[in-house]
């Protein structure tokens, strides 16, 4: 169980977490110097880890990066001197933070024992309306020890379930440092998931790889830490230093690192705040143990009024770590009041589109805390699919359990999306339809390929999962494929005897010779047929998709341009880099005709081309088959 301090500066939270634990927790000379606490500061017993924060307005920033993870909070308040301006503030802050669970000391209880009734009145009222109205009152001295062992028992029983230690391991990093023969330690709480001696993880956002060495879990050594702990992990790494980790990182799976600049979330405003929050505020947000600024973009209003909620896109100045369900607390411009806070609900969100009513539909469904509701309810608003992996992530679900809540919606999963039922139905029909349409107007084509097909649906999901659609329906025969193209499956497309004849000619020179093909005037001459016949006859079976007009007059196989295209993929060289003197050797066929096949490529988007060398786009490699 870990219990974070809250309350007003000098109202006796270390002296406190001294008297329950032994361990005084202000470490920094400036803070004995001072008598305040300036930085977090831990302390464990058998039964409980405590994390105390500084009470300082100055220091709201570092109350806040202790308090995310906490448990239950212990909430200070002196007798002498009663609720003050933090006492309000960290009380904010915890609602905000969802922390649901808490234990009001009345301390110093030896200098005021007769203003008990006055205060416990006052911070009654100050919690009513909170999730902590019924919070349990302790008078206590950590001077004479008087209310201490009550304490310990108020705070027992105030002990939460034990947290689920399912996803993927999340570990909110608040500080780190160096030991003498061990090296960096980075210590945190453990938000989801378990971290064992030798796992390997990424500290994320820089994204540089790490491996567990060691670890302690509530201040013990242990082989296995579980979510819900204080950890500390003796990390190691080929770039990592002190310099290189900051409080706010996260180390965790490799499967949930994904920074983000952008989140969308709901947010409330604290009811007492002075004005309204208007479109595009900078904020500062505190997510985690992490503090940066950020840009408030409000979705379905110009202007939010104090009291109410609504769903917003934060823009922030820096890529941070962040999934659905984390929690977020925003404060002014200037950093001197707490204004509100809330959930993210999509911290992978699209650039285009945020306030037109699929999105805030999307967003409506994505409030749910179970992960199966709220796939449930994003399927069944419009597109009726969702990006598989970016859900996945968002909820940190691990690859082992994402096929049993897919089957537990249900959703068809193909590819890199799910889709309800009836949107798979509809993707169904449209693609059919769209097929019908282009085979009329024109008879005499294969039909469509994947990409081009995809764009002429009202709702384009992205190709690699459109693509497992159309094999899902090549597979029931709804469709046919012949290399690239899709068609329906009794749309043909014939030659003519004549043309027939010339093909079955043709196409063995062109096979012979396939990097470098004899040119439409070889091939008439070779035949001893008309050239303008060839020529005719070669368009028409490119409009087939039988051969790839490369250049004027000189046509290749299809099937030979689709191994050309993979052999320009293969010549590249470590930068990526591909040059014409490489394809050219690759394929032994003479600079002019290389040059031609990649002057193609450009044309088909196969190749982009800047100055003398190319990139290959890995992307359109199977524009050919």
């Amino acid at each position: 169980m870990i219990v974070g301090t809250a309350g007003h500066v000098d109202h006796g939270k270390t002296a406190l977490v001294k008297a329950l634990t032994g361990v005084d927790t202000d470490r920094l000379a400036e803070e004995k110097r001072r008598g305040i606490t300036i930085d977090l500061g831990y302390a464990y017993t058998p039964a409980f880890g405590f994390v105390d924060v500084p009470g300082h307005e100055r220091f709201i920033h570092t109350m806040l990066a202790g308090a995310s993870g906490i448990d239950t909070a212990l909430l200070a308040v002196a007798l002498p001197e009663g609720i003050r301006p933090q006492t309000r503030e960290h009380l904010q802050i915890l609602t905000l933070l969802g922390i649901g669970r808490c234990v009001v000391a009345l301390t110093k209880a030896d200098l005021a024992p007769d203003r008990v009734p006055e205060v416990s009145a006052a911070v009654r009222a100050l919690l009513a309306g909170t999730p902590f109205a019924h919070a349990p009152m302790v008078p206590v001295s950590a001077f004479t020890g008087a209310g201490l062992e009550d304490l310990r028992s108020a705070l027992s029983a105030a002990a939460p379930p034990d947290r689920e230690a399912f996803g993927h391991a999340r570990l909110a990093v608040d500080r780190a440092f160096t030991l003498a023969g061990a090296g960096l330690v980075v210590t945190g709480t453990l938000v989801s998931g378990t971290i064992a001696a030798e796992d390997r993880l990424v500290l994320s956002p820089s994204g540089l790889e790490l491996r567990v060495r060691g670890l302690h879990a509530h201040n013990a050594p242990a082989r296995q830490a579980v979510a819900g702990q204080r950890v500390a992990l003796n990390i190691a790494g080929p770039k990592l230093s002190k310099d290189a980790v900051t409080r706010g990182d996260w180390v965790l799976h490799p499967d949930i690192h994904a920074p983000t600049a952008a989140l969308d979330a709901r947010i409330a405003l604290l009811p007492d705040i002075a004005r309204a929050l208007r479109q595009d505020t900078m904020v500062h947000l505190h997510l985690g143990a992490t503090h940066t600024m950020a840009r408030v973009s409000l979705l379905d209003r110009d202007r939010l009024e104090p009291g109410d909620a609504t769903a917003v896109r934060l823009t922030l100045a820096r890529p941070i770590g962040a999934l659905a369900r984390d929690r977020v607390v925003l404060r002014d411009t200037g950093a001197t009041h707490t204004i509100g806070g809330g959930i993210v609900l999509d911290p992978f969100p699209p650039r285009r589109g945020r306030r037109t009513p699929v999105r805030l539909a999307q967003l409506r469904a994505l409030e749910s805390a179970d992960a199966p509701d709220a796939l449930r309810g994003l399927l069944a608003v419009a597109p009726g699919w969702a990006e598989r992996a970016a859900f996945m992530r968002a909820r940190n679900i691990p690859a082992a359990s994402a096929a049993d809540l897919v089957a537990s919606v249900p959703a068809i999963a193909a590819g890199g999306l799910m889709l309800s039922p009836a949107a798979f139905d509809g993707l169904r029909d449209t693609v059919l339809a769209t097929l019908a349409r282009y085979h009329r107007t024109s008879p005499e084509l294969p039909g469509l390929q994947a990409d081009r097909l995809r764009l002429s649906l009202p709702d384009r999901p992205p190709l690699a999962g459109f693509a497992e659609v159309l094999e899902a329906l090549r597979q029931q025969e709804a469709i046919a494929r012949d290399g690239p193209w899709f068609r329906l499956p009794d749309h043909r497309i014939g030659l003519s005897p004549r043309d027939e004849a010339l093909w079955l000619a043709v196409r063995p020179l062109l096979a012979a010779e396939r990097f470098r093909p004899p040119r439409v005037r070889d091939i008439a001459s070779a035949l001893s047929v008309p050239e303008n016949a060839v020529r005719a006859t070669m368009k028409r079976l490119a409009r087939m998709g039988q051969s790839v007009e490369v250049a004027a007059d000189h046509f290749f196989l299809r099937e030979t341009a689709a191994e050309m295209a993979a052999i320009a993929a293969q010549a590249v060289d470590a930068q990526g880099r591909l040059t014409a003197a490489a394809f050219r050797d690759r394929l032994d066929n003479g600079r002019k005709v290389a040059i031609q096949i990649l002057e193609f490529f450009d044309k088909a988007g196969v190749t982009v081309r800047t100055g003398d060398v190319r990139r290959v786009r890995t992307d359109r490699l199977g524009v050919f088959g």
